[in-house]
């Protein structure tokens, strides 16, 4: 039996985005040692020549005079059985294979050779020299023949430079170049050896075997970041090269060799996170984490990420997201450090079910003071609305409504309330049932109204009036002859209860009214107007006031 060694130890540095080469199931290959990367270890089984091999495994068979002179071969006809062979990749049989499109979201091209550019769909075949952009909302996801997926995030440009297959040799070598933006790589790992996967951006090659990492090529700062998520991953830039295992990060500069490793920041905290979300933007508040400078939020709507429906990066732990339609999604979070190299993932699920939306609430404004028999609640009228569900309780959790009314279909209604602290909160029901979130519960109170004013206390020359009054609120009152209190005879405003008018020598019908501001600015409202009937003062000679008594009558308008 035949066995191949495909090289390691530089063999992971192919110069390009090389995806996987990988081994298929008849070579069975196995790893083994090798000073050139594009070097290929064939271990000789009986009845191997030069000749024959150069028959079954070359793309020129004539090439076999190379491998003499390569092996230091004398007798290419007799070859001991055991002996290891160098075959150089470059020149074994291959064919190209296509990569397919698993998943196109937003605006994204594909120019495939030959082709116009044009929009880029699910299904859609991928070969060699196909070069795809994606917008500032585009993602596409690339499968490759050997099962290595190549997630293209937004605003980014990647071409599939070459992707084969070695039919004979037993594995799959493909080749991407990222010109800018951003890629995740899962290279399929496959039983019987191991696939190889290399990225080539404008600063720096990387090379896998069976793993999972990011590559942001940021054309503004000339460098590029890498991130290794599982497995290693070896970065080859300028004249220098490292291996980035698990976990860990690097950047390279163009001209430069790669930074030497870092621990890639700690992942946000996910876990308190709301698993329903009742608004149309979806805000998250995350912890902050230490010696972050910003964090990354994709929302999808699977667990794959391949249909991406949002990102943001923001300079501050709160992600938000717009234009979501309802529904189920996954949220991955990353913080970001100085560097720019990114965390690992943070993944939750979430619900999001915000409409029909709740209708703008008008009254009771929050914080407002009542001193009414009944309150008025009114909103704003939904265009979706069916009915409206209206709920009134003394304790912000809504446990224990006072009032829960979803049969409304006026957006208005006077409710009948003590003196007390309350909460209020309205809904919207489209047709069919389709019950909407809860608006934003609003605060209100409802304070006792004002006494009614007692019969003030008369003399030959005044009036003196005592209200009912708190500790702390000012009195306005007022005295008109007419009952809507155009005409004023006298107005008042004093921090003491009880307010002394000169009194109207000429008597007669008149009005008087009072209300109470409180100490936070809310001014309540006028006491229902009393009529008050007084004589007119008879003068002596002296000017002395004659009118014996002081009889006067107080009763409602």
């Amino acid at each position: 039996m035949a066995v191949f060694y495909p090289s390691s130890g530089r063999a992971l540095m192919l110069g390009a985005l090389v995806l996987a080469v990988c081994p298929l199931g008849q070579a069975a290959p196995v790893l083994a040692p090798a000073s050139d990367a594009d070097t290929l270890v064939y271990e000789a089984r009986e009845g191997d020549t030069l000749i024959g091999l150069g028959e079954r495994l070359l793309a020129r068979p004539q090439d076999w005079r190379r491998l003499a002179e390569l092996n230091r071969i004398d007798a290419p006809r007799r070859i001991p059985v055991g002996t290891r062979l160098r075959i150089p990749v470059k020149l074994l049989k291959h064919v190209p294979r296509e990569g397919t499109v698993l998943a196109a979201v937003g605006e994204a091209s594909l120019q495939t050779p030959g082709a116009a550019q044009r929009a880029v769909r699910a299904g859609d075949a991928v070969p060699p020299g196909s070069l795809v952009r994606t917008a500032a909302n585009g993602y596409v996801t690339v499968q490759l023949a050997d099962g290595s997926v190549l997630r293209i995030q937004a605003d980014t440009e990647a071409r599939l430079d070459a992707a084969r297959q070695y039919e004979q040799a037993g594995f799959f070598a493909s080749v991407w170049e990222v010109l800018r933006g951003r890629v995740e790589a899962l290279v399929t790992h496959m039983t019987g050896g191991e696939p190889r996967f290399q990225v080539k951006t404008p600063q720096a090659v990387l090379g896998v075997r069976g793993t999972e990492f990011r590559v942001d090529a940021d054309a503004a700062r000339g460098q590029t970041r890498s991130e290794t998520l599982t497995g290693a991953v070896a970065v080859q830039g300028g004249r220098g090269e490292t291996l980035m295992r698990a976990g860990f990060g690097t950047v390279t500069q163009a001209g430069s060799a790669p930074s030497t490793p870092r621990p890639l920041p700690a992942a946000p905290d996910v876990s308190a996170l709301a698993p329903l979300q009742e608004r149309i933007l979806v805000r998250f508040q995350l912890p902050a984490v230490t010696h972050a400078v910003a964090y990354r939020g994709q929302v999808a709507e699977d667990e794959r990420f391949q249909v991406v429906r949002g990102e943001v990066t923001s300079a501050t732990p709160q992600l938000r997201f717009a234009d979501l339609p309802d529904g189920d999604y996954v949220l991955r979070a990353r913080s970001i450090d100085a560097q720019g190299l990114e965390s690992a993932d943070a993944i939750h699920r979430f619900r999001l079910k915000a409409r029909p939306e709740a209708p703008i609430a008008a009254a009771p404004a929050p914080g407002s003071k009542w001193r009414t028999a009944s309150v008025p609640f009114s909103w704003a009228a939904h265009p979706q609305a069916w009915r409206y569900r209206l709920q009134v309780a003394t304790a912000a959790d809504f446990q224990q409504p006072l009032l829960d009314r979803d049969d409304l279909t006026e957006t208005t209604l006077d409710v009948a309330l003590p003196p007390g602290d309350y909460h209020w909160r309205v809904a919207t029901t489209a047709s069919g049932q389709d019950r909407g979130p809860w608006g934003d519960a609003q605060r209100f109170s409802v304070r006792p109204q004002p006494a009614a004013l007692p019969p003030p206390q008369v003399t030959d020359d005044t009036l003196a009036f005592q209200m009912q009054g708190e500790p702390g609120q000012v009195f306005e009152l007022q005295l008109g002859r007419d009952p809507g209190f155009a005409e004023l005879v006298a107005s008042e405003r004093t921090t003491e209860s009880r307010i002394v008018l000169p009194k109207p020598q000429e008597g007669g019908t008149f009005h008087v009214r009072y209300r109470a501001l409180d100490p936070d600015g809310f001014i309540g409202p006028w006491t229902a107007p009393q009529r008050l009937a007084l004589p007119a003062c008879v003068r002596s000679g002296s000017g002395d006031c004659l009118q014996a008594g002081n009889r006067f009558a107080v009763s409602p308008p």
